[in-house]
């Protein structure tokens, strides 16, 4: 097929009839029998220019452009599946065939109501029937029409069978069934809505995922009379238990009744409105409860209670009394509650899946999401033109996200799409309540807008409930019950008191729970925080209890030289970063002292995690805001700023603040300040190849104070920095006793992230000095304490680091697979760098594989961060790679201008560069002068001799 058909779109669904059945009769055939079952269709939908996208078991999922094509591809596929000579069985397959509008996003179609209803037409089918809707039946030309008629396989014509009910409960479609000669024409009733009586109300809009709730239910309903499903307002209750309904209608003789208790403002008027539900009139003397159960008795019948929350007691007592009387009656209620009777199965339903807007949210990527798609849904209601494309895909996923998935807010917000762009959407929700709000005048009030919506639930709360749920506005990201006692009790709400009353939350759900690694944390979605928040106004007590709780949490002393070792701690602090990143934010307005305080100790977390340039915005902001700050908190700051720096790369300021910082330290003497201030400017200027005795005396003075200090994390740490001046002056003993000794104190302390950064540092010695095997050793066990701790900074090290160790083992293309990986983990968290030595070592495997002009777009690219970020470390490598890649591309002249560079440096500077490299150059070099000539050779080396840095570089870019 040439295009992919997109916007108006037929789509043919099809499935084999009691596939279930058959799989248990003719367990041994079967797989013979579908895999010819497939072939028909592929053959019969391709031929006629059908497009199959999906292929899930034995359905088929099909596109046409035209409508009357799909009329011939199905014809054709049941006069061929008709004509197979079946093993025993006979595979009999039911066809569906509607038209509307959807969109191809690259991997699948997006427009949910076009594809349900299609897969709705399909279900209504009987074996061997194909069925089409009013809307693709309408979309046949007369002239197409007239070619039908006169079919290759006969005369083809459609049977009116009227305005059906489909189970989606949207509005009735007109069903035609496709006959043609040889086809069977009889069959029995379609399996639709009218089947059954009902009183289920038509919908408006699309039923929008939750398969897998609809299975639980279904399933406990066949263990259980009653099943309530639960939930926070919005999320969809009702209209689950309405489809869930219609799902069910076909296993009750009696029916499917939707008894509505919403607007029912007193307790007695349960049983009235059951009565007009089913038209039953009152009788003197009798008890409307005995008329009721009169009714029911021997009846198979689903009820659906729908909205208990508020007659929560009065719904309880009579659906235990209607099932403890009644043998085949079955229920189905909604609530923010459980109605807590015997035989009941709960069912807390979750918010719609939602994308995560920090990973790279493309149209494809979001599309498979239920949030995205109940969105697009709802959007196309209000503007048909609307649409989602790559560019505006990521505010999708983050309203979404941001609105947790709650699928009333998710429809308010697309009511908005005619007036403001996805991204306006996005940045209004920060005022949600005001946002979202004219929901469908026909909807109960609570239903048209979010306010409403949870003003429903808070009204039914007591006076202790209301008041713990303000308090518990205090959290982001979630609590423990230990830090709800401590923060939110007082002599109010005494702390035993607090488990009860936050009870009372989850079972009205207004709170959730998760479990993870055995502890217990309870949230509020974000909409519900937000109103929270607004009903408890600025209560200054309770932020700064908050304040104070999280800053003894992240007290890192305490943690690390306990009995808790770092990876313990990490978690705890992954746990509750929400909590920290707002108590510090709090305490930058209020406490700033304790703000400095969790910063410093946060300091070892962010270095951990690898997230710099959160520490150092952090940092610099609450310097920025605190001018008068105690000196030993400047200092602190100044130092922990430093450090962010580094890692980032930006070494002249790192630099910078860490001479502040040692200033200071020095003023007040505090010598584990000066300790750590020299180890930064020791490393700073380790990465200046010319001012390594620069470095040394930093680190030497600093190794001089630890050990005086004898602290066993700064003498560690002063240690694995004084190896890398080992390496510059090729002191390779020397660095292995500085490395293992670091490592020994890191291991006795527990420090899982230094121990992981040393192995990986050892892994790279023991990849220099030929010992792949080692050194995949050690930096596999590098790599396993990372991934459990979630450093992604490490990570990006360790995986060019192993790619190294292929390249070396001429495993080219694992290696390049992994330097790939570490630059996309590096330009996601902006660990600059990281890219340098990555964007080297790619260009390094691509040379050994002969992608020479590849190459050299990646040995450009790390000269570039290098120069930007004034780490030379890697230069002299990466413009000997360059040399070679211009030499395999007969670029040589260009060549020997790159290895006179690298001749120069290494003659003159004497610059370390390693007896492999120099042999290699020199091996280069001669092959240049048997091609250039002595002459022109010697003339572009001494062209090099005297070039400044800068200069040089610019040469090297192929800027000059």
């Amino acid at each position: 097929m040439a295009d992919i058909p997109t916007g108006s779109v037929t789509f043919l669904f099809s499935d084999v009839k009691g596939s279930t059945k058959l799989a248990q009769l003719y367990l041994d055939k079967l797989p013979v029998m579908l895999k010819r079952h497939n072939e028909i269709m592929q053959e019969s939908l391709e031929s006629h220019g059908g497009l199959v996208f999906r292929i899930v078991g034995d359905a088929f999922c099909c596109a046409f452009e035209k409508a009357a094509d799909a009329v011939r591809a199905a014809v054709a596929a049941q006069m061929m599946l008709n004509s197979e000579k079946w093993d025993e069985a006979v595979i009999s397959v039911r066809m569906g065939i509607h038209s509307g509008t959807a969109e191809w996003n690259g991997k699948d179609y997006v427009g949910q109501l076009t594809l349900a209803r299609a897969e709705k037409v399909m279900s209504t089918a009987d074996g061997g029937q194909i069925l089409i809707s009013e809307d693709a039946y309408e979309k046949i030309t007369a002239s197409e029409f007239d070619e039908l008629l006169s079919s290759a396989n006969g005369e083809i014509s459609f049977m009116d069978l009227g305005e059906r009910r489909l189970k989606d409960l949207i509005q009735p479609v007109r069903i035609y069934q496709i006959t043609a000669a040889g086809l069977r024409s009889e069959f029995p009733q379609l399996n639709t809505l009218d089947v059954r009586p009902n009183n289920l109300p038509v919908q408006i809009s699309n039923f929008i995922g939750r398969e897998q709730d609809i299975k639980f239910i279904r399933e406990s309903l066949r263990k259980s009379s009653i099943v309530t499903i639960t939930g926070t307002g919005g999320s969809g209750k009702t209209r689950l238990a309405l489809q869930t309904g219609a799902e069910l209608c076909d296993e009750f003789t009696a029916g499917v009744w939707l008894i509505e208790l919403a607007q029912l403002n007193g307790a007695d008027l349960i049983q009235q409105s059951i009565l007009q539900t089913f038209n039953l009139k009152e009788q003197a003397g009798q008890n409307p409860e005995d008329i009721l159960l009169a009714f029911l008795k021997d009846k198979e019948i689903l009820l659906i209670f729908d909205t208990c929350e508020h007659v929560i007691d009065s719904s309880a007592k009579l659906a235990e009394k209607l099932l403890r009387n009644c043998s085949k009656l079955k229920i189905i209620s909604t609530s923010r509650e459980a109605l807590k009777i015997g035989g009941e199965v709960v069912h807390k339903l979750a918010s719609l899946t939602t994308p995560v807007p920090e990973k790279e949210n493309t149209l494809e990527a979001i599309s498979q999401f239920e949030a995205v798609k109940l969105f697009i849904d709802r959007a196309l209601t209000v503007d048909a033109n609307f649409q989602v494309d790559n560019d505006n895909a990521p505010a999708l996923a983050e309203i979404c996200h941001r609105l947790d998935g709650i699928p009333l807010a998710i429809e308010l917000a697309a009511a908005r799409v005619r007036i403001l762009t996805l991204q306006k959407i996005n940045e209004r929700l920060s005022d949600r309540f005001k946002l979202l709000t004219g929901g469908k005048r026909t909807v109960l009030p609570r239903q048209q807008t979010l306010r409403a919506m949870i003003d429903w639930s808070y009204d039914l709360l007591n006076d202790n409930e209301k008041l713990l749920f303000h308090r518990l506005s205090v959290f982001s990201g979630g609590w423990t019950i230990e830090s709800a006692e401590e923060i939110c009790s007082d002599e109010i709400i005494e702390s035993y008191d607090v488990i009860d009353i936050l009870t009372g939350l989850l079972e009205k759900s207004l709170v959730t729970t998760k479990e993870d690694s055995n502890v217990i944390r309870f949230s509020m979605l974000e909409s519900i925080r937000q109103y929270a928040i607004e009903k408890a106004g600025n209560e200054e007590e309770i932020n700064q209890r908050h304040l104070n709780y999280f800053k003894k949490l992240v007290d890192s002393t305490k943690m690390r030289f306990g009995n808790e070792d770092m990876l313990k701690w990490i978690r705890k602090l992954d746990a509750e970063m929400g909590n920290i990143r707002k108590a510090i934010q709090w305490g930058m307005e209020h406490d700033t002292e304790s703000a400095h305080e969790i910063t410093n100790f946060l300091t070892e977390y962010w270095q951990a995690k690898g997230f710099f340039r959160e520490g150092y915005q952090t940092c610099k902001k609450l310097l920025e805001l605190d001018e008068n700050a105690e000196p030993i908190h400047k200092a602190n700051a100044l130092h922990n700023i430093s450090t962010m720096l580094y890692s980032l790369a930006n070494l002249a300021e790192s630099e910078k603040y860490a001479d502040e910082a040692l200033a200071i330290f020095r003023e007040i003497d505090d010598r584990k300040g000066i300790v750590n201030c020299l180890n930064i400017l020791g490393v700073v200027s380790n990465m200046n190849s010319e001012r390594s005795e620069e470095a040394f005396g930093h680190l030497n003075k600093a190794l001089e104070i630890s050990r005086e200090l004898n602290i066993k994390g700064t003498l560690a740490n002063t240690l694995f920095n004084l190896s890398y001046t080992s390496k510059i002056k090729n002191e390779i003993e020397k660095l292995k006793e500085y490395r293992y000794e670091s490592l020994s104190l890191y291991r006795e302390l527990g420090h899982s992230n230094k121990v992981a950064l040393i192995l990986a540092s050892l892994g790279i010695l023991e990849r220099n000095r030929k010992n792949s095997e080692k050194a995949r050793e050690f930096t596999e066990e590098s790599l396993s304490i990372l991934r459990e701790i979630g450093d992604k900074y490490l990570e990006s090290i360790n995986l060019i680091n192993l790619g190294c160790i292929n390249m070396d083992q001429n495993d080219t293309l694992n290696a390049i697979e992994l330097f790939d990986e570490s630059m996309s983990i590096s330009e996601k968290h902006g660990y600059t760098a990281n890219l340098i030595p990555a964007l080297y070592y790619k260009g390094e495997a691509l040379n050994k594989s002969g992608d020479y002009n590849n190459a050299l777009v990646n040995f450009r690219r790390s000269v570039e961060f290098g120069f930007e970020a004034g780490i030379d470390f890697f230069l002299w490598k990466i413009i000997l790679g360059m040399g070679i890649s211009y030499f395999n591309i007969d670029q040589h002249q260009r060549s020997a201008g790159h290895f006179a560079c690298v001749y120069n440096a290494y003659e003159i500077s004497s610059i370390n560069f390693g007896k492999s490299n120099r042999d290699e150059l020199k091996m280069y070099l001669e092959r240049l002068r048997g091609i250039l000539g002595n002459e022109e050779l010697n003339n572009i080396v001494k062209s090099k001799e005297s070039i400044e840095k800068d200069e040089m570089i610019r040469y090297v870019l192929g800027n000059q």
